[in-house]
């Protein structure tokens, strides 16, 4: 039985669950016979709908006894508002073997849903295609450890490290195939957020809207300390849900859902506005930030991954650059470890963390 195409194919269905699942993990299960048909296959659906692997097992009915079962993240055993936990349902179930890719993080499950399975006699093999599951589930261990969000910060910029043109225009710096890229990501992820100054100048959308993408439409953020967005921008159009974060002092010009935090330097303390958004249960945040607001983040060390793209294009002059706030010395500057480099069309994609 060939176990990493039946895995890979349980990541691809994990991945279907990213961004509309929140605060549950994205996960995927494949149920296979011993003759390598597939019988079920299911992933995380949004409350109260099921788990992956009672999405699974519903479809394969009783064809799952003695059939092996991939998941990409192990079968938890706390029931919290379910009937019953996966594990129990695994074994009710009567299949012979579970294949998983990593342990699950919440501190309530940690390898007793393995236990469970082992005492009940049921074959359990740890690990395949690891790497691939932990990044599916890396916002919501964060999340489920921290209580915060995890970050993802997505800057484009030319060659020389420009934002946009002396003028304020920054449409498009990079091309057709990176753009479409960032729409993915937006729908990987349960909140776009973005500065004030991003929606005063550009007036964006913020969802995804690439042909042929399904799923939950991101939660639209904007950081606005002084009461300068207006009400009809874009971003309140209606096609997804919107909140502005801002100060406990500031003015609401008529927003639709506000919530305020501490004033921080600079305007709204970035880590009040974050545990906000985590109490409410999102697990992955992209940040499209200008200059402005990408240097806080970052300065705050409050990034978890960077993504940044690249055009092969030079601006120059007194154009804005990625961050407006730095450092004064090059030994104060921030170490970045690179990931992963791509070609994206014309343009460059790279994946990097802070050291």
């Amino acid at each position: 039985m060939d176990d990493t195409r039946y895995m890979q194919r349980a990541l691809e269905l994990a991945r279907r669950a990213e961004g509309s699942v929140s605060p549950r993990p994205p996960v995927g299960a494949v149920i296979v016979a011993d003759d390598g048909e597939v019988l079920g296959e299911g992933y995380t659906r949004r409350k109260p709908g099921p788990h992956a692997e009672a999405d699974a097992l519903e479809r394969a009915g009783e064809r799952a006894r003695g059939a092996s079962v991939y998941v990409t993240l192990e079968p938890c055993n706390t029931k919290t508002s379910k009937p019953f936990a996966c594990a129990e349902l695994l074994i009710a179930a009567g299949v012979r073997r579970v294949v998983a890719a990593v342990t699950d993080p919440c501190p309530d499950v940690d390898g007793r849903g393995f236990a469970m399975l082992r005492d009940a006699g049921i074959d359990v093999e740890i690990g395949l295609q690891r790497d691939a599951a932990a990044a599916v589930v890396e916002p919501f261990a964060k999340w489920i450890r921290t209580d915060l969000p995890f970050v993802t910060l997505k800057i484009a910029m030319s060659l020389d490290g420009k934002v946009a043109a002396p003028d304020g225009t920054s449409h498009w710096i990079t091309g057709t195939p990176a753009r479409e890229q960032v729409h993915e990501m937006r729908r990987r992820v349960d909140a776009v957020l973005v500065g004030a100054g991003t929606v005063e100048i550009d007036d964006p959308q913020l969802t995804f809207r690439t042909p042929g993408l399904e799923g939950t439409q991101p939660l639209r953020v904007v950081v606005d300390s002084s009461g300068r967005t207006r009400p009809t921008s874009r971003m309140f159009d209606g096609d997804a849900p919107s909140l502005v974060v801002t100060t406990e002092d500031s003015v609401d010009p008529g927003w639709p859902e506000v919530i305020r935090v501490p004033r921080g330097e600079g305007g709204v303390d970035l880590g009040a506005a974050l545990r906000e958004l985590g109490r409410r249960g999102l697990c992955h945040v992209l940040v499209e930030a200008g200059p402005s607001l990408a240097g806080a983040f970052a300065a705050a060390k409050l990034v978890d991954r960077f993504v940044l793209y690249v055009a092969p294009k030079i601006i120059g002059g007194d154009a804005p650059g990625a961050f407006a706030s730095g450092v004064k010395t090059v030994t104060e500057a921030w170490n970045l470890e690179i990931e992963n480099i791509t070609r994206v069309g014309d343009d460059v994609r790279i994946d990097a963390r802070m050291r």
